[in-house]
């Protein structure tokens, strides 16, 4: 999971901001990612299958199927 936080610096040094796209899980088993870009680890699962992740390993996990844009 992302920690819960909505915006957050995640460049090591940087002060850029990035704010979370909540992602929303459609999988049927639970399942930790590794984000592509920031290396963070994402926990969904069917209970809990709306999670905030960082918009740079969004773009990635969004080609997936077993994601989509939460609302």
């Amino acid at each position: 999971m992302y920690c819960g936080q909505q915006e957050t610096d995640l460049r090591a040094g940087g002060s850029s901001r990035y704010v979370a796209i909540n992602l929303y899980y459609l999988g049927s088993q639970p399942t930790d990612i590794r984000g592509p870009v920031t290396g963070y680890f994402y926990h969904f699962s069917p209970l809990h299958p709306v999670q905030s992740v960082d918009p740079r390993d969004a773009v990635d996990l969004l080609v997936n199927r077993q994601f989509r844009l939460a609302r």
